[in-house]
């Protein structure tokens, strides 16, 4: 017998905590109205089920061989909803579950796999999805989703404030367990005085590998400081540590679209002609650069080595937008971090 949704779930794996928090507000949108999670599906499925989710009431409807004066009509829906907080679905588990699903009642049938897809690529599912249509004769729908997506569905304009806060909490925690790419939304700025052109010429930026003063946060852009201003950024393409040529860790890959060992070799390359230290290298490698004028306006120059800035609220994808949407801003208009 499965347990109860609730705030005290008493898990311990982190897993089973992310699912609980997931349905708990899932079944606070539907206490609070149905329609709410009709339309959190309905976005999320492509499809409107709004027929699906709470009870219907008609009157004068008529059927095969009368015509009631009312009708209260509850349809089945059956959705099972398989979580993974990295990027470990396999097969055989889903194709057990959509069997489960076969069993069950009529009526709508949905079997969800909710989870970090970190390079979009669903093709993996293919199997399952044919499944579905040829075995199952498409009566069992099946969507992979991302817990990006998840939030953005919760989203609903029309949410009273309590449920609104409740979603953002959620949200901060997904972003606290590393399950939102909330990395893309920011901006790493790198004191590049020292070495700037070396830099530009390359699109390789070196640091320790270890140490405060350089550790570096996940973020999506890389934008060159020097003279109190941004006026280079780039993609981050990856990070890779290099401690040597025979020890070399693939620290975040940010464009799938690169080979690994292409990558690695690069930093390995960088490492052999330009690092000095005896220390390991964090090897972070960029793409092309675009020019703008990021304006630092308060006093004195940049403290520290780099400084984080939010950059979600500008809705940017590449670095070449970033830099269009940046070009004559000031520092004081965004919100920033040395953390």
């Amino acid at each position: 017998m499965g347990k109860p949704i609730s705030l005290f779930s008493g898990y311990s794996q982190r897993e089973n905590r992310t699912t609980n928090y997931c349905l708990l507000v899932l079944k606070l949108l539907y206490e609070e109205n149905p329609r709410y999670l009709a339309e959190v599906f309905s976005t999320l499925l492509g499809e409107d089920i709004g027929d699906h989710v709470g009870v219907t009431f008609r009157q004068q409807e008529k059927k095969n061989s009368s015509v009631p004066d009312g009708l209260i009509v509850q349809k089945s829906l059956t959705i099972f909803l398989e979580t993974k907080n990295l990027d470990w679905f396999y097969d055989e588990q889903l194709e057990r579950h959509l069997a489960g699903l076969e069993q069950s009642s009529p009526g709508l049938k949905m079997l969800i796999a909710l989870g970090s897809f970190e390079d979009g690529d669903n093709s993996r599912f293919a199997q399952v999805e044919a499944l579905c249509k040829e075995k199952y004769h498409g009566e069992i729908r099946f969507a992979a989703l991302t817990f990006e997506d998840f939030i953005g569905a919760l989203q609903l304009p029309h949410l009273p404030k309590t449920l609104v806060d409740t979603v953002s909490e959620l949200r901060a925690y997904l972003d606290e367990e590393g399950l939102l790419p909330s990395w893309r939304e920011l901006l790493d700025v790198v004191n590049c005085k020292k070495s700037y052109e070396e830099i530009l010429a390359t699109h390789v930026y070196l640091c320790p590998a270890r140490g405060g003063a350089y550790s570096h946060a996940r973020c999506g852009f890389f934008g060159m400081y020097r003279n109190k201003r941004v006026d280079r950024i780039a993609d981050i393409l990856a990070v890779v540590d290099v401690e040597s040529e025979s020890s070399v860790i693939m620290k975040w890959k940010n464009d799938q679209n690169h080979k690994d060992q292409t990558l690695k070799n690069t930093a390995i390359e960088n490492v052999r002609r330009r690092w000095t230290s005896d220390n390991p290298a964090r090897v972070f490698l960029l793409g092309e650069f675009f020019e703008t004028e990021f304006i630092k306006d308060s006093r004195n120059g940049m403290q520290g080595s780099k400084q984080y800035f939010n950059v979600a609220h500008l809705g940017v994808q590449t670095a070449q937008d970033l830099a269009q949407v940046l070009q004559g801003k000031t520092w004081s208009n965004f919100q920033s971090s040395d953390t």
